[in-house]
């Protein structure tokens, strides 16, 4: 079906749309495709191009309408405004995704214009799929929470690459942020990421929990306990960050209890790898963040894992290697830098109370590099910087 519409919507229906299979090639001075109450796709090919929205719900009188579902299907959509966008949920279990909004993450939006990839007035859930995003605005964006449990993701975004006014459960998928001004960002909630796979590269903050006031909630089953409404938990996963502003930062607490995380932060004072204004503590987990020493921080004392926080006496060029090996000269954190940094906090389980660690700067390693890290091969040629012995739970060196 091949629909040309150029006085308003492509397809549109009053109540509910479904659309049960075929193959869809849509353009439309206005929206895509709007079902006023619903829209529910089982499976098909969709290509849309669109002066306002892509997929549209827009019943905002009735709280159990104005939903979005997508079980399978494949869906081109180039749109001047939001790419899918529903009044409550927006719940996808599967598909291939092409959404352009507003022009793509180099477009600049005037006036009070959305064009965002995703978005909802309630909720996110996503259980799997291929997207490919690019927007003027968020990427995927909710007014209420998201939900992210598998499927791979590579978004550019001239706004934040996912974010919730309320909370953001990450339990999985493959996350690449190519570009963003804020990587993840809860505005009004907790961010809580158990699993996956997270690249990001922010002009600003690289994952934030703003804690701007109240909770808009959202929606069901989405809310987990914690000690505080405004938090960043961290419990598992693979999180590499490359941000301009702050790596980590919550405005409230922060606890790392698993996962591997890695953080090229900040060279600016202005910032810092890691940026808390309530507690931090970390009980489990690997954990490297490197940036600016005006305002770096480690994890606080009330962990239950060792730290180390070293603030270099100067500023060091990118692609300097740091080297810390224990008292028997096994090696316990070899990363190379990607950019200008005057800090770094680590933290690691083979940290040990009363034991005693040599830090070495430059040099060159044999090893293969992923993400900075340095896991195999031979250290050499290295200049012993400090020696330390860990006495407390954070170990702090201004040098």
């Amino acid at each position: 079906l091949t629909v040309d519409a150029k006085y308003n919507d492509g397809i549109t229906s009053k109540d509910g749309l479904v659309i049960a299979g075929g193959n869809l090639i849509i353009s439309a001075v206005d929206d895509g495709m709007r079902g006023k109450d619903y829209i529910y796709f089982k499976t098909g090919t969709v290509s849309i191009v669109a002066g306002g929205d892509g997929l549209k719900s827009d019943n905002d009188e009735d709280s159990g309408a104005g939903y979005i579902t997508i079980e399978d299907g494949i869906f081109d959509i180039v749109a001047e405004g939001d790419g899918i966008q529903a009044e409550s949920n927006v719940l996808i279990s599967d598909g291939t995704f092409n959404l352009q909004s507003g022009g793509g993450s180099n477009a600049y939006l005037y006036g009070d214009v959305s064009a965002k990839g995703i978005k909802s007035g309630v909720s996110i859930f996503i259980a799997g799929g291929t997207f490919n995003v690019g927007s003027a605005d968020d990427a995927i964006h909710s007014d209420g929470d998201i939900a992210i449990e598998a499927g791979s993701f590579t978004i550019a975004t001239a706004d934040d690459g996912i974010h919730a006014d309320g909370d953001v459960f990450i339990s999985g998928g493959e996350i690449n942020i190519t570009e963003a001004y804020e990587g993840l960002e809860s505005a009004l909630g907790k961010i809580v990421i158990s699993d996956g796979i997270i690249y990001i590269v922010s002009s600003d903050d690289g994952i934030n929990v703003s804690a701007g006031g109240g909770n808009n909630g959202g929606g069901p089953g989405f809310r987990s306990a914690t000690t505080s409404e405004y938090a960043l938990l961290i419990s598992g996963g693979y999180i590499v960050l490359d941000s301009d502003g702050d790596g980590l930062d919550s405005n409230d607490q922060m606890d790392i209890s698993g996962g591997t995380i890695l953080v090229n932060g900040p060279s600016a004072n202005s910032n810092s790898a890691l940026d808390y204004d309530g507690e931090c503590t970390i009980s489990d987990g690997f954990l490297v963040a490197v940036g600016s020493s005006n305002m770096a921080e480690a994890p606080g004392t009330n962990s239950s894992q060792y730290s180390l926080l070293i603030n270099f006496r100067s500023g060091l060029s990118a692609g300097n290697i740091v080297n810390i090996v224990d008292e028997d000269g096994e090696r316990v954190l070899t990363f190379k830098t990607i950019k200008a940094f005057q800090s770094i906090a680590f933290s690691s389980p083979d940290l040990k109370k009363g034991s005693s660690y040599n830090v070495y700067l430059g040099g060159s390693s044999s090893g293969t590099v992923v993400d900075g890290l340095i896991t195999d091969g031979t250290y050499s040629g290295g200049t012993l910087y400090t020696s330390f012995t860990i006495s407390s739970i954070v170990t702090t060196k201004n040098l």
